[in-house]
């Protein structure tokens, strides 16, 4: 298995990403054009529906309406665009808890801002037909080559599936690809399936020719529930805090037009580069509610034990579930939707 990835610096193609996130931000519609306000960057750990939440805000103008003029600029997952926040280079990123999880072992202190949306089943597994895999038996994935991206939630969800079928992480080879590679090196037979989205299960269906099968998903919400996190700096947290308070009204305008529009994703199908219907679809298994519970801090833990046990992070000195809670800033929250928050 490949060895988790620091993440201290950006790489010279996130920089020029960064460089160019104001152009982004001129290019689509909800990218803040400049005007009286707080200027803040958001980097986005790629540009899939995965986000959803946040795509909305940025449709709806949100950030805006609450004073923020905000430049985005995308990454192909949430661990990079972690390293742009961690490096000083954006105020917010979007991840997983997963990439977070990684980062708080390794003693670096990204802030859980906002918990806005969640899924089990949006993760998944997808094998070629070629590959001798029973998309009905999670077992016959043992002795087989898996691509994810190591560090991401899709590594984690591949080992929870795997403890769902009986087997461990050791029963597989795993293959660290970007989420482009992935899709086609299973396409092209250099592995047996990769564990990533449902968009990007969409995408080697297409580029196959529907020659790749999507594993039974049955009873995995036992074992794996994936956060879509809103995260800051203590930097941040500590020179503007007015900017945090809009940043959770704007998510919560969002939170607001996706519970009563049913026709939203309309609003993101651009954004997406994928029709309104697919997301929609591939939605309807996100519960998209702002808040912290007991359930949360529970999941972030379960995962922390699990990047232990299978070697690729050090147990922290002190108590795991203090660390992790003290990387959660409930703040702004809990001052906005007092009810939602009761961690």
């Amino acid at each position: 298995m490949s060895e988790l990835p620091a993440f201290p610096s950006l790489s010279r193609r996130a920089l020029l990403q960064l460089g160019a996130a104001g152009t982004l931000a001129s290019m689509y519609p909800w990218g803040g054009a400049r005007a009286a306000g707080i200027d803040a960057t958001l980097a986005y750990g790629s540009t899939g529906y995965t986000w959803a939440l946040t795509f909305v805000a940025e449709a709806l103008g949100t950030w805006k309406q609450n004073g923020v003029n905000l430049n985005v600029v995308d990454f192909p997952t949430g661990r990079e665009s972690m390293q742009a926040l961690l490096a000083g280079s954006a105020f917010f990123s979007t991840s997983t808890d997963t990439p977070f999880i990684f980062a708080a072992l390794q003693g670096l202190k990204p802030i859980v801002l906002v918990n806005y949306s969640r899924y089990s089943r949006d993760m998944k597994i997808v094998v070629s037909k070629t590959s001798g895999i029973d998309p009905n038996v999670p077992a016959s994935l043992k002795g087989k080559k898996i691509a994810t991206r190591v560090g991401t939630s899709g590594q984690y969800m591949l080992a929870k599936y795997l403890e769902m079928a009986g087997l461990t992480i050791k029963d597989v080879t795993v293959v660290d690809l970007s989420p482009n590679d992935m899709t086609v090196a299973t396409v092209r037979g250099d592995v047996d399936g990769f564990a990533w989205t449902g968009q990007a299960a969409i995408v080697a269906q297409k580029q196959s020719n529907d020659g790749v099968l999507i594993m039974t998903q049955e009873g995995l919400g036992k074992y794996f529930q994936s956060h879509q996190l809103l995260l800051t700096s203590e930097k941040v947290i500590k020179e503007k805090p007015d900017l945090l308070n809009a940043a959770v009204k704007s998510l919560l305008g969002a939170e607001e037009r996706i519970a009563s529009d049913k026709d939203w994703p309309k609003l993101i199908a651009e954004r997406v580069r994928a029709p309104a219907g697919e997301i929609a679809e591939a939605t309807s298994v996100f519960e998209f509610k702002i808040g912290f519970d007991q359930r949360f801090l529970d999941d972030l833990v379960a995962q922390a034990e699990w990047a232990i046990a299978a070697g690729l992070a050090k147990r922290p000195e002190g108590d795991l579930r203090a660390l992790l809670r003290g990387l959660i800033y409930e703040g702004p929250v809990k001052a906005a939707k007092p009810d939602r928050v009761t961690i």
